[in-house]
């Protein structure tokens, strides 16, 4: 797997950021190897990525030429990248819109703009399915599918601005706002409290792509009859299965990771450290509970690691 944005120095012990927390079987493997050459694991950060940690549990600097070499694009290091969280169960039960390649487009867009590097290590992008499991983590800059007509609402620190915009434009908008927000204030945080950045606010009113919604509510945060279990077994509306599952203190060994790999499903991992494996029937998943419990995958929602009182 090549990068088209080219191999770029990572910063020490610095997250690999995969968009929206989506992960192939092939990532897993890769990390896995990676983790092996280092005599390590790897560690799941709350912005829905990795990184490697060595024998010492320190994190490890993973070079652009090892991560080609593992079969990971260097772009997931990129100093240009930034965390993009995104509905781990998107489009998979009811009331969940899809997310298409948004997440992609929007790291992709991130990494292709020199100005994005000023917006310093701690900003933190969302798309969220209209459940509200993203909005719930207050991301600076955010995105909400609308259920009704398929374009997109935005949020700034958790709140919703009286702005949205189409599907396809809705990364553009997102790193325009963004640059704009860096180049005027530097690298500072989006408040998270208090009155929102109304530098924010009229970067996305006066942007060419974004539409005003008259009715729109601060502080409103969509939400669906769904309740979803934080780990467990997942009936999903295609009639296959999802599995949710946390790991002590969110550490992968390097075992464990291949065994991911080898499952060759679709993963995800969100904000809250949850791995999740998609798209499989019910006999895998009895399998992969069979294997990877004994590993070290937790799949009971009372566990103390679950319920985050561990």
């Amino acid at each position: 797997m090549t990068d088209t944005h080219g191999a770029s120095s990572p910063r020490p012990g610095g997250a690999l950021r995969f968009p929206g927390g989506r992960l192939s079987h092939h990532n897993w493997t890769a990390l896995a190897a990676l983790a092996a050459g280092h005599r390590g694991d790897v560690q799941l950060t709350t912005g829905g990525g990795t990184r490697i940690v060595g024998a010492d549990h320190g994190p490890v600097a993973v070079a652009a030429r090892d991560l080609a070499a593992a079969g990971l694009p260097s772009r997931i290091s990129h100093p240009r990248g930034r965390d993009i969280i995104a509905s781990p169960l998107a489009g998979r039960l009811d009331g969940r819109r899809e997310l298409g390649d948004l997440p992609d487009r929007l790291s992709a867009a991130l990494v292709d703009r020199d100005e994005t590097e000023a917006l310093g290590e701690q900003i933190l992008f969302g798309i969220d399915d209209s459940s509200g499991d993203v909005l719930a983590h207050s991301p600076d800059l955010a995105v909400a599918i609308d259920g009704t007509d398929g374009s997109v609402h935005f949020h700034v620190a958790g709140r919703e601005v009286p702005y949205r915009a189409e599907v396809a434009d809705a990364a553009t908008v997102l790193v325009d706002v963004a640059a704009r927000f860096a180049s005027s204030a530097g690298p500072e945080r989006v408040p998270r409290s208090g009155a929102l950045h109304q530098l924010v606010v009229d970067a996305l009113g006066s942007h060419p792509r974004t539409i005003p919604v008259s009715d729109a509510t601060p502080g409103a945060t969509p939400v669906t009859a769904v309740v979803v279990p934080r780990v467990g077994w997942i009936d999903t509306a295609d009639g296959l299965v999802s599995l949710l599952a946390v790991v002590p203190d969110g550490v992968v060994p390097a075992r464990l990771a291949e065994f991911l790999g080898a499952v060759e499903r679709p993963s995800t991992i969100s904000s809250d450290r949850v791995i999740g494996l998609h798209e499989l029937t019910e006999d895998m998943a009895e399998q992969v509970v069979r294997v990877l419990a004994p590993m070290g995958m937790i799949f009971d929602a009372e566990s103390p690691w679950a319920t985050g009182s561990a």
